[in-house]
């Protein structure tokens, strides 16, 4: 195909429409079935459809009685019998949707009204589960779990039976088909002998073609049917698990020798059959002579031939547990082939020599002729390698296992103090090796220990050098939890030329700590653990003294000894034998000067540390600091306080050790009576403390104490909580505010980013692990100030490093707050999915429904029925925002994953729902019913004619508004998906309006939540993707154009970009044209201000509407349709000057005419009243004589001469006998009505007393109308600028010669005789 046009635009804000593409078959259109989750039947389930090897759903927007008979066809299983709605997973893919299906197409493919795949939006959580009238079953024809494949379909209208073809069919089919046969589950393998194409089988008209490729966890063969009319050439056939197998279980040292077995249920057992069995050494691959001994009172077998397992090293010497595997038959050594070898083949092997588990697996390349088997296949329960599945017979191998088994391995600790300690080494594969210490943990250490009886314990001397590294070579150990020892561990060799890479040394229950036996943490008797056991310190007087007492206490974290002594006890007699001398500098009595004593005495040391403090604060961890004497009570002034001493307060108040900086100033109006509190040398808490009272001399009154009382926030008095303002809904999850001084303030996004302070605000608030953050919901707070956390690793806000409240500028954001979700968030929600009826869109009523956290979507739970109140279903009402609660009934309609909440809601006082919720339990299904609500509000939506979103009349504002949310609104009205590019954002101010945000299950915007406040970013503007009408500036072609709201009308022009083929016909028929035409030639156009991208698989034109940018002109034409003339060529431009001068010219000779014409009339005036006997030089020299006054009057009485002022008058009536145009109507009414052909020869007699001979016109009128004056630049329609040119008859000339009377022209109006004005 050609480019519409090679010309460019140099406009690059307009749009595109790509060149138009031959339709094909989208090859991407993939397999339909039925899939459900309670049972295996393969026609019945929710419609599973495959687009590009990809799963997804099918939507049921539109969805009908003909839409049921499509799938069912499509899924080759009969006919509908009956459909319900069924849960989907949240993030699954709907690829159709809006579907329009009539009935007799064969596949939901060729349906209408899908736009195309995964373009029409759906977020509904529920999708359509249909049930066919077919039944299907599988079974085999020559065995029970061996033969050709065949089917049988019963139904009330239609029972046959068919064969499956071969063709397609694969090994895993052939597993699928086994599992599903009674009596042949397992694995299965695919059988191509010949004898199992049968006569039946060519006779048959019945035949299915299978293919499972790209169908996802395919639990029926009958899922994978392309078609029930294949003609195939031979069946598919199988040999299931449950196929009879035997095998002899003897000797390792023989496995040709021992009890005949026989496998089934995957289990062997000895055979019931004592009978001769035909060619059984044959069949076991023991020779071809029968058994020596074999008869019915026996199952003990002797076969010919001698055969055994066993593994070599590389020179072929016979190994312990670790090596080749090799076959050993009639004494000769041969190679067991490595292809299709899996961990069991290897486990298969260490299993039968008793080696144990598999340690390290290996598959070695070479290239020997003695190979005896191939292809092993072992299940696990042979008796030897030589039973499994494979190919006995000589080849030539090209690869070799090769197994280390677990017993191979030894372990030893050497070059250390001792039999438990040293560096560690292991025997593998014939040689000590020693062990890397990377991935090494305790875990490890224990494992080594337990093994090599040294305890069930150890110490890793990880950073120590303390044994020799050795020179051997390494390995690395990878141990499981279920790994008991480390032998059970995968070892693997660690390259030698890292030499910085350090071995593993230990000491096993190698340990030594200070205690404190009693029944107080902080006092007891004071003893040593080494190798598991107490050694007591002494008591003895010579050292146990106060400053090694309040070393323990410190070391202990306890603080200094309040008391110390030495007590006596009986069963407390191993003493340690060195004693200690501390000081202040020493960290740790370990650390101290040690002097060996004796330890006979029998005197054990024993401490008592110390207590606690009493001064408060006003609000229990910050305020204005109180101090009560007992005999007195006020507060301290903050002239003396320093940061210092609010740190020891907070400390002794149990509010954590740092404080931060105050944002507001008390308001107490208490009396301040403390000067201040100075801290002791010994002084250990603030009662002991030195204190000074206010000066009560009258003197001191002339410099008063600041009457500020000093005023300390502890960090422990911040904590974080989930706003519940408009999301009462929800727990644990939403906006989070930090109480500072009392007040609850926002948290910055940054804040909420962190992963730590996520998870610290998660631990404290209750709510489990952190999840993720949110953006902030709702309106900008009218708080002053906004908290910053960072720094945090602990599980409260307060023991985080820095906690910060700064002011909330007014330039700032909503976007700079954040939010948050724990892993134990919990969502109320009302859905009214009943499996009978269609699916409501009342938000208002419903199953009320708990969303929690799941691995990968969220669970969903019913809530009983059960103990339900009135204040209740007020506060169900309340969070869902419906207004009252109305009434309640029992719901026993059940869907699929149908969980009950374990809690219990009672409500009394309580401002929240969660508040209400007071036990939880575990419910009986059978016995309850889910609780139904119905609440009396019904949140109302609508659009505007100009595209702004209302609810319930209130504007909602862009603040935080997602395009899948307009696409919930065009979906919910109807009206497909939304189209993003043309909402406008609009800056006017909203004064009350809402705010929205939707969660993962929402999929109506009455569900969301909604929250009122200001908002500065204006109006929701929508339009839906079918509203949009499709028009061209002329008739089958030109600019194309679309029409997206109705008032005032708006419609822009858009360029082609991406339009395929098919669309192109579509659109051109829609128009009543023909087909598209892309031959056509440009319309040139040089602004556009939207573009059409369209796919191949797109089906709709109105979806592809996309913002982009123009760089080819535009044009769209369908076949017939016809080019305008072409325009005249503009004029070139005049030159003024020209035109000026001889304007001027002429001006100046009409002038000079002018003037000379009046001469002559005036000088012939003169010469007619000149007397005739008188000269005209006379005359013009004014000697005359004097004549008769009263000949002269009489001459002029009888006109003989006229003035100049009546010459003029004359010629103004004459020139007056024409129309006055300006007042043509009053001219109509005074006309009288004569014919018509009068008086367009007199219109033509007064052009020609004016100088014009105006030529007759040729009997046609022309009728032009203006174009409408366009008062938006922006919205303008072109067809609206286009000027329309209408042909009239006019009237014709009379047969007389009469001539056509004056045009009628739109500026200037002629009376026509006989018609009205």
């Amino acid at each position: 195909m050609l480019l519409l046009s090679e010309k460019k635009t140099k406009n690059k804000n307009a749009f595109l429409l790509h060149k138009p593409l031959l339709l094909k078959p989208d090859p991407n259109q993939g397999k339909i079935i039925l899939r459900s989750e309670n049972n295996d039947n393969p026609c019945e389930g929710h419609v599973e459809v495959y687009y590009g090897n990809e799963m997804g759903h099918v939507g049921d927007k539109n969805w009908n009685e003909k839409t049921d008979e499509v799938v069912c066809r499509s899924t080759h299983c009969g006919r509908p019998v009956r459909k319900s709605n069924v849960y989907r997973a949240f993030n699954s893919t709907v690829w159709l949707n809006e579907l329009e299906c009539r009935g007799d197409e064969a596949s939901l493919w060729d349906c209408d009204g899908w736009p195309g795949p995964k373009v029409s939006f759906y977020r509904k959580p529920t999708v359509k589960k249909i049930t066919c009238s077919y039944d299907i079953s599988f079974h085999l024809e020559q065995h029970k779990c061996e033969g050709a494949v065949m089917y049988t379909i019963q139904s009330p209208t239609e029972n046959h039976t068919g064969y499956v073809c071969s063709d397609g069919f694969e090994e895993d089919d052939a597993t699928r088909l086994c599992n599903s046969l009674p009596g042949c589950k397992g694995p299965g393998k695919k059988v191509t002998s010949q004898w199992m194409t049968t006569e039946k089988f060519m006779s048959s008209q019945h035949r299915a073609l299978i293919n499972c490729a790209g169908i996802q966890n395919v639990k029926h063969l009958w899922q994978c049917v392309e078609s029930l009319s294949s003609t195939c050439a031979g069946p598919a056939a199988v040999s299931c698990e449950g196929h009879k197998r035997l095998q002899l279980r003897g000797k390792k040292s023989n496995v040709c020798a021992g009890k005949l077995e026989e496998e089934g249920d995957g289990k062997w057992k000895p055979t019931e059959n004592q009978k001769t069995i035909p060619d059984l050494c044959k069949k076991l691959h023991c020779g071809n002579s029968q058994p020596s001994q074999q008869n019915a009172t026996s199952d003990h077998v002797n076969c010919t031939d001698q055969v055994k397992v066993f593994l070599t090293d590389d020179g072929d010497k016979e190994t312990k547990c670790y090596g080749y595997v090799k076959i050993q038959s009639d004494n000769k050594k041969r190679h067991v082939c490595g292809n299709d070898w899996t961990e069991k083949e290897y486990e298969m092997v260490c299993k039968e020599l008793k080696c144990g588990k598999v340690i390290k697996m290996e598959m070695k390349t070479m290239n020997r002729k003695d190979g005896i088997m191939n292809h092993v296949k072992c299940t696990g329960g042979e008796s030897s390698l030589w039973y499994c599945r494979a190919e006995h017979r000589h080849q030539q191998c090209t690869s070799a296992p090769y197994v280390v088994c677990q017993a191979s391995l030894e372990v030893r600790l050497q070059d250390g103090p001792g039999k438990c300690a040293g560096l560690l080494e292991v025997k593998d594969e014939g040689q000590w090796k020693r062990v890397s210490k990377e991935g090494w943990d305790a875990s490890y250490t224990q494992r080594a220990c337990r093994l090599l009886d040294c305890g069930d314990a150890g110490k890793d001397k990880l950073d120590s050098d303390e044994f020799s590294q050795g020179t051997a070579a390494m390995l690395t150990f990878s141990c499981k939890e279920a790994d008991k020892n480390l032998t059970d561990c995968k070892t693997t060799k660690t390259n030698n030329q890292n030499r910085n890479e350090k071995a593993v040394q230990l000491i096993c229950n190698e340990n030594k700590l200070l205690f404190l036996d009693g029944p107080q943490s902080c006092s007891g008797y004071v003893a040593i653990e080494y190798k598991e056991n107490l050694y007591w310190l002494s008591g003895s007087n010579e050292t146990w003294n106060k400053e090694l007492a309040n070393k323990v206490c410190q070391q202990m974290h306890c603080g200094n000894a309040s008391s110390f002594s030495p007590r006596f006890s009986e069963d407390k007699n191993r003493m340690w034998g060195e004693s200690f001398s501390c000081s202040s500098d020493h960290k740790s009595i370990f650390d101290c000067n040690k002097k060996q004593i004796n330890s006979n005495n029998s005197a054990i040391a024993h401490v008592k540390c110390e207590g606690k403090i009493t001064v408060t604060l006003e609000n229990e961890c910050w305020g204005a600091v109180k101090i009560s004497t007992g005999d007195d009570s006020g507060y301290v002034s903050g002239r003396h306080w320093s940061d210092m001493l609010s740190e020891a307060l907070c400390k002794e108040l149990g509010c954590g050790t740092e404080i931060l900086t105050p944002i507001i100033k008390s308001n107490t109006n208490g009396e301040i009576k403390f000067k201040g509190l100075f801290k002791m040398t010994n002084s250990s808490k603030m009662a002991q403390y030195s204190i000074v009272k206010m000066e009560t001399n009258p003197e001191s009154t002339r410099n008063p104490e600041p009457r500020d009382p000093a005023y300390v926030v502890c960090k422990d008095s911040v904590k974080p909580r989930f706003n519940d303002k408009d999301n009462e809904r929800h727990k644990c999850s939403g906006n989070v505010e930090v109480s500072y001084e009392g007040q609850w303030f926002p948290v910055s996004k940054a804040t909420l980013d962190n992963k730590a302070t996520q998870k610290t605000i998660c631990a404290q608030l209750e709510c489990g692990d952190a999840l993720d953050s949110k953006a902030y919901y709702g309106p900008r707070p009218k708080l002053s100030h906004v908290v910053t956390v960072q720094g945090c690793s602990q599980n409260t806000v307060a023991e985080c490093k820095t906690v910060t409240a700064k002011t909330f500028e007014s330039n700032s954001q909503t976007s700079d707050l954040g939010g948050l979700r724990c892993s134990n968030w919990r969502t109320l929600g009302l859905e009214d999915f009943g499996t009978l009826q269609p699916s409501s869109e009342d938000v208002c009523k419903g199953d009320v429904v708990v969303y929690s956290n799941g691995e990968s979507d969220p669970k969903r739970n019913f809530v009983s029925s059960q103990n339900l109140t009135q204040d209740v279903g007020q506060k169900l009402c309340d969070a869902m925002k419906c207004g009252k609660y109305k009434r309640y009934r029992n719901s026993i309609e059940l869907l699929q994953a149908d969980n009950w909440y374990e809690g219990i809601f009672k409500c009394k006082s309580s401002t929240n729902i969660w508040d209400c919720e007071t036990q939880k339990q575990q419910r009986d299904r059978n016995e309850t019913a889910k609780l139904y609500i119905e609440c009396e509000g019904k949140p109302e939506m609508k659009l505007s004619q100009t595209g702004e979103l209302s609810i319930d009349g209130v504007p909602v504002c862009r603040s935080q508004w997602e395009t899948d949310y307009s696409h919930m609104v065009c979906q919910q009205l109807g009206k497909g998906n939304a189209i993003p590019t043309l909402s406008k954002k609009q800056g006017k101010t909203l004064k009350d309006s809402y705010h929205i945000r939707c969660d993962k299950h929402n999929y109506l915007i009455g569900q969301c939540q909604r929250a009122k406040g200001n908002c500065n970013e204006g109006p929701v503007t929508i339009y839906c993707s079918r509203d949009v009408e499709f028009n061209t500036t002329e008739t089958c072609g030109g600019v194309l154009s679309i029409k997206y709201q109705k008032a005032p009308e708006k419609r822009v022009e858009v360029c082609p970009t991406n339009i395929p083929q098919h669309l192109s016909n579509k659109l051109c028929n829609k128009l009543n044209c023909r087909d598209f035409d892309p031959k056509k030639k440009v319309y040139k156009q040089t602004k556009m201000e939207q573009s059409l991208d369209c796919s191949s698989s797109s089906k709709d034109m109105r979806y592809c509407v996309l913002k982009d940018t123009c760089e080819t002109p535009t044009s769209f034409f369908c076949e017939g349709y016809l080019e305008p003339p072409p325009a005249s060529p503009p004029a070139e431009p005049t030159n003024p000057v020209p035109i000026i001068v001889g304007v001027l010219i002429v001006l100046i000779l009409v002038a000079l005419i002018v003037t000379f014409v009046r001469y002559c009339i005036k000088r012939r005036n003169r010469k007619s009243m000149m007397p005739p006997d008188m000269e005209e030089a006379d005359w013009d020299s004014g000697e005359y004589e004097d004549v008769d006054k009263s000949d002269e009057m009489g001459s002029f009485n009888r006109g003989r001469f006229r003035s100049d002022s009546d010459v003029e008058r004359r010629r103004d009536v004459e020139s007056n006998r024409s129309y006055n145009y300006d007042d043509v109507d009053e001219m109509t009414e005074a006309q009288p009505l004569t014919p018509q052909g009068s008086l367009v020869r007199a219109a033509k007699d007064q052009d020609l007393q004016h100088g014009v001979d105006k030529p007759s016109d040729d009997g046609v009128t022309y009728e032009v109308e203006d174009s409408q004056e366009n008062y938006d630049d922006i919205d303008a329609s072109p067809e609206n600028a286009k000027t329309t040119a209408e042909l009239h008859d006019g009237p014709k000339p009379a047969p007389d010669g009469d001539e056509e009377g004056p045009k009628d022209q739109k500026d200037e109006e002629y009376p026509v005789p006989g018609q009205d004005g």
